[in-house]
């Protein structure tokens, strides 16, 4: 089944104006380095990092530049064969594992330098939410229910309750398990002796006291630092 990409991110785009979320650049995966996506990108006029695939005519390209200035990174400017808009191939060599990392981009070339040490950190914020959806498994709530809501509604708590483990990490080591089953001994008491049974801590209250947590500890690092 074809995609139709310029559908795909126009509509996406329409959604984030309608919701009042202004874009600032997009990092997108290999999917979307195609001539549809950055044709509409640049319709719309939203700076991109895309992660490039590579091919025949930027092979031959870096092919070239290696001859001339060995395994260096590099900038040239590209456009597909079908057409559309000219854009940036920014190529970061990755000494370690003797490759190039490809990015397709249409922000401003300033430097090489610069490039390389901007693109690929930028690109790796984009991570945490796909980090988020391999984590928040630890919280997945399995159901049979067809209905949208509930489905929806579920994967709601599971982002609570992901949220709440950061939150708790940055002051006590706990896992999801621990977390889960702290939960469900929680649940049990409330079953059987009522809710009155529980403590319960107001969640500004909670964050109060992790904040003070956090704000005397890195004192008491900084004070141990300062005395070394």
């Amino acid at each position: 089944m074809n995609k139709n990409y310029s559908l795909l991110i126009e509509s996406l785009f329409e959604r984030l104006k309608i919701i009042g979320v202004k874009t600032g650049t997009a990092y997108l995966d290999k999917e979307f380095c195609n001539r549809d996506v950055i044709s509409k990108l640049d319709e719309l006029k939203v700076n991109f990092v895309i992660a490039a695939k590579s091919n025949q005519v930027i092979n031959r390209e870096l092919k070239n530049h290696q001859k001339e200035w060995g395994n260096t990174s590099t900038i040239f400017e590209y456009q597909f064969k079908q057409g559309g808009p000219s854009f940036n191939i920014v190529a970061i060599y990755d000494d370690k594992n003797e490759r190039y990392i490809l990015f397709a981009t249409n922000k401003e070339a300033e430097s090489t330098e610069k490039f390389e040490k901007t693109i690929p950190e930028e690109y790796r914020k984009r991570w945490n939410i796909e980090a988020v959806y391999r984590v928040k498994n630890d919280f997945k709530i399995r159901t049979c229910t067809k209905s949208p809501v509930a489905r929806v509604l579920l994967f709601v708590i599971q982002c609570i309750m992901y949220n709440v483990l950061n939150m708790l990490k940055s002051a006590i080591e706990i896992t999801a398990y621990e977390i889960k089953s702290l939960i469900n001994e929680d649940i049990n008491k409330a079953v059987r002796y009522g809710l009155k049974s529980l403590n319960f801590i107001p969640v500004k209250v909670l964050l109060k006291y992790l904040r003070w947590f956090n704000e005397e500890r890195n004192r008491v690092l900084h004070t141990r630092l300062t005395t070394i």
